[in-house]
């Protein structure tokens, strides 16, 4: 359904005083558009709606000039000049003025006042009954709003992408909507959209664009958007979120795939709400742009539950950008400009952004939102300027992968080989783009190593440089164990691997451990393997494959299909690492938590790391956040004995210092020391 508002002026409009005409009880326009006389047209107008489900007609406002008229159009049925040609035929006497599109609440609420003899009868043609009420909520967050319908150039379309610092993903896409291959004509959505941001101020300015670019082109018939947020558990039993959906159609649904905080802890929750969502699409992809919102860190994470959505529709995924100090600057100046209090004084605004190299868009908000919770102290709420605050330094969410991966520590041979995998990428992009013939070597991994080696850190970062570089077409990270691959009946393994491979399109599929895939109990293990090997080769040119496990255990993995060891272009060792580069990834982590460490201490480290070095296994990194953590746990203990009956304050620089008594070798089998429960 598309909603409009139309305004039509009285042809025979005579400009009378007040008083005259409330003394002219024999207006034409009080004759023929009585009040009583509206009610039966709008009635009329229903029962000419339930035969022909066209178009409703709804007469909202009489006065002696112009009457208001409000329109609901069937996408199914009619278009919209069919809709005007109606009205200008039935209100002859008029002409057609104002007309804008309006949200179907503003439609409701018309409805809700009265002018129609069956009002209810009238919502539940229009799919519009769904009610929220202080006792009967809806299971989720709704907001609902009209684009301006404003034209975009291409090449303004494209510069409003650049000043929110857009990403490839997002520019390629805006280029395909402008391809003179198209044709300007609206047919249906053939392509929905899954947008993953930090912020969701960030995912919005993505699909604000998006929606401006497509509407330029003709490719969407309705302005109207439903935003959908803060999904609660439950929400796919309740009737009213089906409602909203079929609602929405003709226009865009933004749906935000983050709900209550507890709703992760039901899986089943969430793999329902996904299987309602996907079937809704499947039904209306046509005529109702889907737009699914994905923000970093806080929405679900179910890869299973997701794909009831992505195998629904051709769906383009569409990533936060990143830019320069200077596009940061003027991408935050911009925000700080439309804020109404900054007319006082805006410049402080660029003290809440760090100078880094290169910045997210979620940077950009978090630094915004900053300046914002000040600003209300300073420009706003004056009373509380003097509180003394604390400005918390802006981190980057997500800095470049490959800087990332030159600042571990060791994995001196790793790196080098990384270099050269990116080289042959780069090359191999180049050679297509010119045209040339390129070689089809898969890209595919083996990574080997004792625990706590950076194995899975070195993949994500890998998938980071890859995409920065071109050489895959998304940054997509699927990690997955034996858990994950493995079904529970006979014929269904094969499916939920080629699941994960579809998963990972464009991307990198880690899977960790794969050694547990081998096994001699009739659990699946040999098929989901033969499958993985027949998908590698089947998606080399789509899926890099990462296999990563303990270096004796693998061997057996490879063993077991002839052809999966021919298959991995790539094998990694990651070596145990040194007590001196144990030492300097402590000084890390402790940096990273604000800690210092003395002299003293650094050097007893260095010996705990020694004696730890000596034994199997003993937890490489990993080991060390244990050490960190314990010493943390002992200085904590330290501060607040020292504390006790002391009026000597705490300083920042107490809080952050590690000494040489909060750090004890931890054994590395501790299942002596383990606490045990129950009855002994």
């Amino acid at each position: 359904m598309i909603y409009y508002l139309y305004n039509l002026e009285w042809k025979n409009y005579k400009k009378k005083s007040s008083e005259h005409y409330r003394n002219d009880r024999d207006s034409d326009l009080e004759i023929e558009y009585g009040s009583g006389l509206i009610s039966d047209l709008n009635d009329e107008y229903c029962i000419n709606y339930e035969k022909e489900r066209k178009f409703l007609i709804n007469i909202t406002k009489r006065t002696d000039r112009y009457i208001e008229i409000q329109a609901a159009l069937d996408i199914e049925c009619a278009s919209t000049s069919e809709c005007d040609d109606y009205i200008s035929e039935h209100f002859r006497d008029f002409i057609l003025g104002r007309k804008k599109e309006i949200t179907a609440l503003e439609f409701r609420r018309e409805i809700d006042a009265g002018r129609f003899g069956h009002s209810t009868k009238v919502i539940r043609l229009l799919g519009l009954d769904y009610r929220c009420s202080m006792f009967d909520p809806l299971p989720f967050e709704m907001d609902e709003q009209v684009s301006d319908g404003s034209r975009l150039t291409r090449a303004e379309c494209l510069k409003q992408a650049s000043s929110i610092m857009a990403s490839k993903s997002m520019t390629e896409e805006l280029k395909r909507i402008y391809s003179s291959k198209n044709i300007k004509k609206y047919y249906g959505h053939p392509v929905h959209y899954f947008v993953s941001a930090g912020d969701r101020g960030a995912a919005m300015d993505i699909c604000s664009l998006l929606i401006s670019a497509l509407r330029s082109n003709n490719r969407l018939i309705s302005g109207r958007q439903v935003i959908i947020s803060d999904i609660k558990k439950g929400c796919y039993r309740d009737e009213r979120y089906r409602q909203v959906l079929s609602a929405a159609e003709g226009g865009t649904v933004i749906l935000e795939l983050r709900g209550q905080d507890d709703m992760g802890i039901f899986a089943s929750d969430f793999h329902e709400l996904t299987k309602v969502t996907g079937d809704i699409l499947s039904k209306q992809k046509k005529d109702t742009l889907f737009i699914f919102v994905e923000i970093t860190g806080k929405s679900f994470k179910d890869s299973d539950a997701l794909n009831s959505i992505t195998s629904k529709a051709d769906i383009i995924q569409i990533t936060e950008g990143s830019g320069t100090y200077e596009q940061a600057k003027d991408y935050l100046m911009s925000l700080v400009d439309k804020t109404d209090f900054a007319k006082a004084d805006k410049s402080d605004a660029l003290e809440y952004l760090p100078k880094n190299e290169s910045y997210t868009v979620s940077d950009i908000y978090s630094a915004y939102n900053a300046w914002y919770g000040s600003g209300l102290k300073t420009h706003i709420y004056k009373a509380y300027s003097t509180k003394t605050t604390y400005k918390v330094e802006v981190k980057k969410i997500e800095s470049r992968p490959y800087e990332e991966l030159m600042k571990l520590v060791g994995l001196k041979d790793i790196k080098a080989v990384i270099d050269d995998i990116i080289s042959a990428g780069k090359v191999k992009c180049v050679r297509e783009r010119m045209g040339l013939k390129t070689d089809n070597t898969s890209m595919h991994m083996i990574f080997t190593g004792n625990p706590g080696t950076a194995k899975t850190t070195a993949a994500r970062l890998i998938a980071g440089i890859l995409r920065d570089e071109d050489v895959i077409k998304s940054g997509k990270f699927v990690e997955c164990g034996r858990q994950d691959l493995i079904a529970k009946y006979v014929g269904w393994t094969a499916k939920t691997v080629a699941a994960k491979f579809r998963e990972a399109e464009g991307g990198i599929l880690f899977i960790d451990e794969a050694y547990a895939l081998v096994d001699d109990s009739n659990s699946y293990g040999a098929e989901a393997i033969n499958t993985i090997t027949q998908l590698m080769e089947n998606y080399r040119d789509r899926v890099i494959v990462i296999f990563a496990g303990y270096p004796d255990k693998m061997k057996d993995f490879l063993d077991q299909n002839e052809g999966l060891r021919s298959r991995i272009s790539f094998h990694l060792d990651f070596p145990d690492y040194s007590s001196t580069e144990l030492l300097d990834i402590m000084k890390i982590m402790s940096s990273d938590l604000e800690y210092r460490i003395d002299e003293t201490a650094m050097d007893k480290c260095l010996g705990i790391f020694d004696k730890a070095c000596r034994i199997e296994n003993f937890g490489n990194g990993r080991y060390v956040r244990n050490v960190l953590e314990h010493a943390v746990l002992h200085q904590s203990g330290r501060i607040i004995a020292g504390a006790r009956g002391s009026s000597e304050e705490l300083t920042r620089e107490k809080l952050s210092l590690l000494l040489p008594e909060d750090f004890e070798f931890i054994p590395v089998d501790s299942s002596d020391n383990k606490m045990k429960i129950g009855f002994v």
